[in-house]
């Protein structure tokens, strides 16, 4: 029954993205033929390159907070498995659970313990969240200005905001508070245990869970004595948001629209609230109508800001969706070897007896 409706939760939620996608296009259908008929393909360019920066960040801050716990990977892999763990979330839409059990996956058939695997993620997210909510803070208060928003829009960004903050200050309460910590650490690692059989059927011991916590706290533990190198960790961070504005902005650059900064950011503050939409696959046909409107209340014709929006969504969701199919076959090759992995395990365990 649970996987009858997970899956029928799953159809209704593409359904649904596909019918809004589907309603928009066809009823711009000829203005949309024309547009791309005269799209720039210089800027077309920018775009996809702008594009793939934003994967090599990702991967780059996976790899700067691995090297601060003293665990190092190629930074091929790190780039590859943080664009596969994040493209997955584009199409089972779980709230970054999946993607997230994926990266521990690939992370552990690399030696990276699990509960390492942990602590990178918590890290990297905190990041993530907090630069956004900044991103959609400062949105909210340029479409103030811009008479553009209503009340209740600017109200709805306002308790977004309050909630992403909430969760930042959650997750950091969990990494500097000890006694939180082992409170919630049991629930979690059944979670991932859980996540991770039935996803990729890879499932941490229950006879380990001693070695997960000692994991989990040696990982925090170097995060704190190492904070200060989080330096590199924040930059890539910040220029994974970077990247992925400027996405938006040549897509606009390609359709003939000149944006100013206010305008672009303040529709991309929007579009980003709605891929939170946990039914959604990557908010799939929601981010599409709400960045379009937006878009259009600023003065931006209709279907040229609704070309662009199409455009962000193919360049930025679908293209390293494809690609991440083969990188992920890559990863799998790239492997090291059972024999090579268990003789290593085995040195682990006789290190600390």
């Amino acid at each position: 029954m649970k996987k009858t409706t997970k899956f029928l939760l799953y159809l209704v939620g593409i359904t649904i993205s596909l019918g809004i996608i589907v309603l928009l296009v066809y009823q711009a259908k000829d203005s949309i033929v024309k547009i791309w008929q005269g799209v720039q393909t210089k800027y077309l360019f920018m775009s996809l390159f702008s594009s793939a920066l934003i994967y090599i960040a990702m991967g780059m801050s996976l790899y700067e907070v691995l090297r601060i716990m003293g665990r190092r990977i190629n930074k091929g892999a790190a780039i590859g498995i943080a664009l596969v763990s994040t493209t997955v979330n584009y199409v089972v839409s779980s709230l970054g659970v999946s993607g997230f059990a994926l990266r521990a996956h690939l992370l552990n058939r690399r030696r990276v313990p699990f509960g390492m695997c942990v602590t990178a993620s918590i890290v990297i997210t905190v990041l993530l969240y907090f630069v956004l909510a900044v991103i959609i803070l400062q949105g909210s208060i340029l479409m103030f200005f811009n008479s553009s928003a209503t009340t209740m829009q600017i109200v709805k960004n306002f308790l977004l905001i309050v909630i992403m903050c909430a969760m930042c200050v959650f997750v950091t309460a969990f990494l500097f508070n000890n006694e939180w910590r082992s409170k919630w650490v049991r629930k979690m690692f059944r979670l991932l245990n859980k996540v991770l059989f039935h996803g990729f059927r890879a499932l941490i011991p229950k006879g380990r869970y001693d070695d997960f916590v000692d994991q989990l706290d040696e990982g925090i533990d170097l995060i704190h004595k190492k904070k200060n190198k989080l330096t590199w960790t924040i930059i890539y961070v910040c220029a994974d948001w970077l990247f992925t504005i400027l996405v938006l902005y040549f897509a606009f650059r390609a359709v003939g629209v000149h944006i100013s900064a206010g305008v672009l950011v303040a529709g991309f503050a929007i579009g980003m609230v709605t891929t939170l939409i946990p039914i959604l696959p990557g908010g799939l046909g929601a981010m599409e109508l709400a960045m379009t409107a937006v878009f259009a209340q600023m003065g931006i014709e209709w279907d040229s800001a609704l070309m662009a929006t199409l455009i962000y969504r193919v360049v930025y969701y679908i293209l390293p969706g494809i690609v991440s199919i083969f990188i992920y076959w890559g990863l799998q090759l790239s492997e090291p070897p059972k024999r090579q992995r268990r003789k290593r395990k085995e040195v682990s365990y006789e290190g600390r007896a």
